[in-house]
């Protein structure tokens, strides 16, 4: 899996950024298909100076793509909340992947 960061300099902890790589190494192991994901880690203009700091995961899997994203009042807290949110994403997906449809079509007469 291929982990792309794109963050602010010097505002955002190296020790963050482990964190993050080590919870989509995570979510790796839960769907094997997770060929790529891009972190964005950045400041937006808000209307609450404090509540700025913004979370941006976006997670390729082979056909799909799933993507969350938060605003809070520290990276820390935002990549939690998306982190949390992607593992129930990735873990919904993989369950309805392996239900069975609910009408089997078939073309053959029997």
């Amino acid at each position: 899996m291929i982990i792309e960061f794109h963050t602010i300099h010097d505002k955002v902890s190296e020790q963050l950024i482990n964190h993050i790589r080590e919870e989509l190494i995570t979510l790796s192991h839960i769907n094997k298909q997770i060929a790529r994901a891009e972190v964005k880690l950045k400041e937006v203009p808000a209307l609450i100076p404090a509540k700025n700091k913004k979370c941006e995961i976006t997670l390729s899997i082979f056909g799909d793509e799933l993507f969350a994203q938060w605003i809070g009042n520290s990276f820390q807290k935002s990549a939690d909340i998306v982190l949390k949110e992607l593992k129930k994403l990735v873990t919904q997906q993989m369950k309805d992947k392996n239900e069975p449809p609910d009408v089997i079509i078939s073309t053959v007469e029997v």
